[in-house]
């Protein structure tokens, strides 16, 4: 049997409108969710799309695309998206990327019995990622030494 992808929150290469989004979420809810933390405590789709709670990571999803494609508001957070694996019905991965100057995975959830794979993440680099200190360094010739605290100090505070 062959995995198969399900993205949330692009097409592709373009981060899609909250529509699209929500109804990959839909699609996605059809599976059975077969995940789980490693202390054993299984997960349910409502743990990550609680329409109440903002900070989910679906209505998180959701939310970004509002502010990000269907208001064309500018962002400075790159912007976030997860990737389920699923095997027939059965979704045994989920992963969730987010990140201010790059995308990094932030949680990789998985079913019980792939808890100790070593399994590549699908995205092991972000191809857009901003490097501010190198921007400023070769756009304004400001040295990395004198940017990269101030920066980082920024970093800290957001």
């Amino acid at each position: 049997m062959k995995a198969i992808i399900y993205e949330i929150g692009f097409l592709g290469d373009t981060a899609c409108g909250s529509e699209i989004t929500r109804k990959q979420i839909d699609q996605v809810r059809q599976l059975t969710c077969d995940l789980e933390l490693s202390d054993g405590t299984k997960l349910s789709w409502d743990t990550f799309n609680d329409p109440d709670e903002s900070r989910s990571l679906f209505q998180s999803i959701i939310r970004d695309r509002e502010l990000r494609v269907d208001k064309k508001i500018l962002m400075a957070d790159r912007p976030k998206f997860a990737v389920v694996t699923a095997f027939g019905n059965r979704a045994v991965r989920l992963e969730f990327y987010e990140g201010h100057d790059a995308l990094t995975c932030t949680h990789d959830l998985r079913a019980k019995e792939l808890h100790k794979s070593c399994m590549p993440v699908f995205m092991d680099s972000d191809p857009y990622a901003y490097d501010p200190v190198k921007f400023l360094k070769d756009e304004f010739g400001i040295p990395a030494e004198f940017s990269k605290p101030v920066i980082d100090d920024l970093h800290k505070s957001l």
